[in-house]
């Protein structure tokens, strides 16, 4: 009786996720959708998957886990194999139109959406205020996101993205010059950090943003994040918030795979991976 890790990208915290349940004893079988033969009768042997594929693999090269990923989630669902951030959960993190209908629906504040097209679009068939967002409805790391701050600036934006589906979205202000990124594990939260604006106007490690712990972050805003997780049937995850000035905020993203590189640890002074681990071993113990 085993673990399957289902990823598409060499990432440290894959590995280290492993290490940490082989280290409680359970077998651990890592399963690359990108490199690896994929045994479906094998993989469904499992007592438990945890489901890590990247909603930006497609932006990364990795072409085959982005068009593999869907099939085989629906499968292992239909098959009743437990799963941390199922089926339902990967598709809410393959679009970012989904998941904030769902939060809107469900009373939490997410920004306006003006438009949602494939690259040819015709503006003037939408009410687009500015300056606003233009990004993949399935992406992450900032790939193809872009403050738009007029209709020129949109035109031009759309003529460099590729054809896949985006959304054009309201921006909201940074007032505090941070953005907040709360990370979650089993509706407990672990982090509560500011990541501040870095390079072109973004939040984010691959913007270069700092971070800090975000001690009095207001408690409607804790709240209103393991809701939302609840409410996409995601178990582990983060979300990414804005506060305006006049206090009021909104649920500008929200990822189904934490990641965490090795410096992190550094930073926070614990280890995250290893509370995965625990969580995914409790998990694991109730399918038993």
């Amino acid at each position: 009786m085993s673990i399957g890790i289902l990823y598409e990208s060499v990432e440290w915290s894959n590995h280290q996720l492993a290490l940490h349940l082989n280290n409680l004893g359970i077998k651990t079988e890592l399963i690359n959708l990108e490199t690896d033969q994929i045994n479906i009768d094998s993989i469904l042997k499992n007592k438990l998957i945890v489901n890590r594929i990247f909603p930006s693999s497609i932006y990364r090269g990795y072409k085959k886990s982005y068009k593999l990923a869907g099939f085989l989630l629906r499968i292992i669902d239909d098959s009743k194999v437990p799963m941390i951030n199922p089926y339902k959960a990967y598709r809410y993190d393959m679009s970012k139109l989904s998941s904030a209908y769902v939060l809107k629906n469900n009373g939490l504040p997410v920004p306006e959406i003006y438009g949602f097209f494939e690259k040819n679009i015709n503006l003037e068939d939408y009410d687009i205020k500015y300056p606003c967002i233009l990004k993949p409805d399935c992406g992450g790391r900032s790939k193809y996101t872009f403050i738009i701050k007029n209709k020129t600036e949109l035109e031009e934006a759309i003529e460099k993205i590729p054809e896949v589906p985006f959304i054009i979205q309201k921006y909201i202000n940074p007032d505090k010059e941070f953005t907040t990124r709360i990370e979650i594990i089993g509706n407990k939260i672990i982090t509560v950090l500011k990541r501040y604006i870095g390079k072109g106007n973004l939040s984010g490690y691959h913007s270069g943003s700092k971070y800090e712990d975000y001690r009095d972050c207001p408690r409607e805003i804790l709240n209103a994040s393991k809701e939302a997780l609840k409410h996409l049937s995601i178990e582990m995850g983060s979300l990414d918030i804005i506060e305006n000035k006049e206090n009021e905020f909104y649920i500008i993203d929200v990822n189904g795979t934490s990641n965490f590189s090795e410096d992190n640890i550094e930073m926070l002074g614990f280890d995250p991976i290893e509370l995965m681990a625990k969580y995914i071993k409790r998990k694991y113990d109730e399918c038993l």
